[in-house]
């Protein structure tokens, strides 16, 4: 259990001292930044090896805690590789070297941080975290995990974001699970009687959609990601919606309905309930998802060939509708980059299913994953620097993330061997 504070106020002065080190040869100071920072152009390179971060073991339970949430983060950001040892041990290496300094005071109770450069004498950045009441270890753990991030990548972290996604155990029904960034906290959110799955974040992160099967039919189910009580959508008689997504705007979803054998995408208000036909060609229409700027939307058609799905652009704007998929038989699950700028995807190639990025500005297609075994259901994370996917390496489906340039993977969760991880969802 993570230690909290307000029990601790009346100690005394607490001092939380650690030290954090990057070991690599690639790191590069620019003259026009005022922080220390990883070159943008090496962790572009789907071969870039990941700087090695060594961190040496602090003093007391709340340094420990604070350094395993910010283990935990860290390794996940795929950039850096989290190596163990002794401050003695980096300080004696020939390696660059970074250190990061955490002192706790209170009179007010805050948390200094400074992080260094072996060789330096000006610190490259240095920040006070203000603790309140109700706030714990993790919590901090987490605020310092995406401040290093900033402060090394020039990017946002993403320590505090969630992964929705569909879990299953053997022969049991599928449930909407939530995941922290880290995969060390894990709730599960859906209890309807059906079986759920794929889920969806509102643009703002306060709801979750998903669609919850029966014997008898299929439903969609809105519910508050704090976890309140799912509300079911209506639809006429005689249809089954098979999923949908959310319009950034938040009042209504996009969603791909099945009459008469044939699905169709529309859109659904939800203040009225009303139905607005956005594609209703002969061929089979499914997975709409409406761009962040609310410009664009991408779907699968197999209208150029039946049982062959590919990926299309409709733009809002102009009325006009572009195929961007032409190589492969089968394209589906596109997912928007969070600047409306890509798409990744997932390709049927050679049986295998491969991710793929597709770049609007470049109409440029690159593969991201390799290998013999399946990796599908793409989604963006806030930041738009990682994907993660579902990927059958053993005998079920996990979660794993990758750079959005492609490269090593790793493993979101440790769930046992007999749950299988399907369909993530990144919050916004």
């Amino acid at each position: 259990m993570p230690v909290n504070y307000k029990n601790k106020f009346h100690l005394l002065k607490l001092h939380l001292r650690f030290c954090l080190f990057i070991l690599s040869g690639i790191v590069l100071l620019s003259a026009e930044r005022t922080t220390l920072a990883i070159d943008y152009i090496e962790i572009t390179n789907p071969k870039f090896i990941p700087v090695k971060v060594g961190v040496a073991i602090g003093a007391g339970q709340e340094a420990d805690e604070v350094q395993k949430v910010f283990k935990a983060n860290l390794d996940k950001v795929l950039y850096f590789q989290i190596i163990p040892g002794t401050k003695q041990e980096f300080e004696e290496s020939d390696y660059i070297v970074f250190h990061l300094d955490l002192e706790l005071k209170n009179n007010p109770v805050q948390l200094n941080s400074t992080i260094w450069s072996q060789g330096k004498k000006e610190a490259v950045a240095m920040k006070s975290f203000e603790l309140g009441n109700d706030q714990d270890i993790r919590e901090i753990g987490l605020a310092v995990s995406d401040w290093f991030v900033e402060n090394t990548l020039q990017f946002n972290g993403v320590a505090t974001s969630k992964i929705a996604y569909t879990a299953q155990k053997t022969n049991r029904r599928k449930n909407i699970m939530l995941s922290s960034y880290d995969g060390t906290v894990i709730q599960r959110f859906s209890y309807n009687l059906g079986s759920n799955n794929f889920s969806s974040w509102s643009f703002d992160n306060k709801n979750i959609l998903y669609t919850t099967f029966t014997r008898s039919k299929a439903q969609l189910a809105i519910q508050p990601s704090i976890r309140l009580r799912s509300k079911i959508l209506a639809f006429p008689v005689g249809s089954q919606p098979l999923g949908a997504s959310w319009h950034p705007d938040g009042k209504s979803i996009l969603l791909t309905l099945m009459k008469q054998g044939n699905a169709d995408i529309y859109s659904y208000n939800l203040s009225d309930a009303k139905l607005e036909s956005l594609f209703s060609w002969k061929s089979l229409e499914t997975s709409p998802h409406m761009s962040p700027d609310g410009k664009k939307i991408a779907f699968v058609s197999d209208t150029a060939y039946p049982r062959r799905p590919q990926i299309y652009i409709h733009n809002l704007a102009t009325e006009k509708t572009e195929r961007v998929t032409f190589k492969g038989n089968y394209n589906s699950s596109p997912k928007w980059s969070p600047d409306s700028t890509q798409l990744v995807y997932e390709r049927q190639k050679k049986s295998i299913f491969q991710l793929y990025k597709y770049n609007l500005l470049t109409r440029r297609h690159v593969q991201l994953t390799f290998g013999r075994h399946d990796s599908e259901k793409p989604d963006w994370s806030p930041n738009g620097k990682q994907i993660i996917f579902s990927a059958k390496m053993k005998k079920v489906p996990k979660l794993y993330y990758i750079s959005s340039f492609g490269g090593r993977t790793i493993r979101v969760t440790k769930s046992p061997p007999n749950i299988s991880e399907t369909n993530p969802v990144w919050s916004k």
